[in-house]
């Protein structure tokens, strides 16, 4: 049995580990391979060999709340046009089945058809910035394919009001036509153009590379486990 996990953050080359045919065994016959996998195997993916998907109903989503500031990943139920996606994954190379550990009664009534798009959840100070650097003031009656709630765009604006980044009027400042340049949250951008003031430029890259990452910032390879823990001391 080959168990191999997919995820968005995985590196490229363990990523397509997962394509590859399963491991014969020590009788030269076929062996069997599992995949652990996030919501990224929802897409029009399609992995030779795959007969059944174990579907738990479950994913993890990004939720911002508008009124804490807070953004997190929460574990949620998933919607139906999601189910279908996964249930899509089994039988495309050869007859296959889906097992949805959740009864038909919950999938009619308890998920939502689709899930909610992200700009609905998210932090939005950098669209917002986007935007503004764009020249698009009237953000409560710009087009957004899906407009997201209005207490969301104030927040962003009173971040990026208290970051200095526009003035009172809405209007982008200097600092805040410089933030617009850079591929980072808004304060991050604020962290890295103050710094030299504070003579801590060095130490600022180096913060924001790290929370930058979407991966694991020390790794820890089998076959150089104790050269990685000599060099994470230093």
């Amino acid at each position: 049995v080959c168990v191999l996990p997919l995820y968005s953050t995985l590196p490229q080359h363990e990523q397509q580990k997962v394509f590859e045919p399963a491991p014969t065994t020590k009788s030269k016959k076929v062996g069997r391979k599992v995949i652990c996998a996030t919501n990224i195997a929802e897409t029009s993916l399609t992995i030779d060999g795959v007969v059944y998907v174990i579907d738990p109903g479950f994913s993890k989503q990004k939720i911002y709340d508008p009124r804490t500031r807070v953004e997190s990943l929460q574990v949620a139920p998933i919607s139906r046009a999601s189910a279908k996606q996964r249930a899509g994954r089994a039988g495309r190379t050869r007859p296959g089945k889906c097992f949805r550990l959740y009864t038909k009664e919950s999938f009619e009534s308890d998920l939502i058809d689709t899930t909610y798009p992200e700009i609905l959840r998210s932090n939005l100070s950098s669209v917002v910035l986007n935007l503004l650097k764009l020249g698009i003031r009237d953000l409560v009656h710009f087009d957004f394919l899906d407009p997201p709630a209005p207490e969301t765009l104030i927040r962003a604006l009173e971040q990026l009001h208290y970051l200095g980044a526009i003035d009172d009027e809405g209007a982008l400042t200097q600092i805040g036509h410089q933030m617009s340049e850079l591929p980072l949250n808004p304060e991050m951008c604020k962290m890295l153009l103050v710094s030299p003031q504070h003579q801590c430029s060095n130490e600022i890259l180096t913060l924001c590379a790290m929370l930058s990452t979407s991966g694991i910032v020390f790794l820890r390879p089998r076959n150089a486990a104790k050269l990685a823990d000599r060099a994470r001391r230093k």
